[in-house]
């Protein structure tokens, strides 16, 4: 348990010393999210989280271009303290914010948001297909082709998210449904990936009716 998101001690002022003086790239290692108040300013920053014994190595294959950056947050940085849900200090805590956490959340400010994560390369995204017929197995089936448009081999990782029509206000906007790695794209390099959603991806769950609901 931590009494706020700011890093330990003085470590934002000396990033903020470092940084307005010369190129500064910034790599930590934190057990969830932390505010970052200098991250304008900096040339670069990057979260491993905790990785154990081979951190180190870890760290100067990402510096020194010998492997790629893959990971994506699998929660929000926010902005501010304020884009949180902060934890009721009563007894017996009422989880009232329901569904609306991490990118659900449409009040929230992110620093970096949920499945945010950069690579050493870039990638072009063609307009998804709906498959049909035989070319699907599942209920709804999307296909999009993704482009290396960069200067070295990378891959990218898809996340495909549902925006349902039909809801109740105790329902976000988007709900993420799927997610797939392309393989290792050389330059120029293409490759499709294909959704297949279930008939349970594409539904809610109405608490009062205790049931689910299709609603796309």
């Amino acid at each position: 348990d931590r009494r706020n998101l700011s890093l330990d001690d003085e470590t934002n002022a000396i990033i903020d010393g470092v940084c307005n003086t010369k190129p500064t790239i910034v790599l930590l290692e934190t057990s969830g999210a932390v505010l970052t108040p200098w991250r304008d300013r900096v040339s670069a920053f990057a979260n491993l989280f905790h990785a154990g014994e081979q951190t180190g190595n870890a760290w100067a294959l990402l510096l020194f271009g010998d492997a790629e950056p893959k990971g994506r947050l699998p929660i929000t940085f926010p902005a501010s303290e304020v884009d949180t849900v902060i934890p009721s200090m009563e007894v017996g805590v009422r989880y009232s914010e329901g569904t609306f956490t991490s990118y659900r959340q449409p009040t929230f400010k992110a620093a970096y948001a949920f499945g945010h994560g950069l690579s050493y390369t870039h990638f072009s995204f063609d307009r998804p297909q709906l498959l049909v017929g035989t070319n699907c197995s599942a209920a709804v089936c999307v296909r999009t082709l993704i482009t290396n448009v960069g200067s070295r081999p990378g891959s990218e990782l898809v996340q495909a998210y549902l925006r349902f029509k039909r809801k109740r206000p105790s329902h976000a906007k988007l709900f993420l449904r799927g997610f797939c790695r392309t393989q290792v794209l050389q330059l120029g390099g293409r490759d499709a990936v294909t959704f297949a959603f279930t008939e349970r991806d594409l539904s809610l769950y109405w608490v009062d009716v205790g049931d689910r609901k299709s609603v796309v």
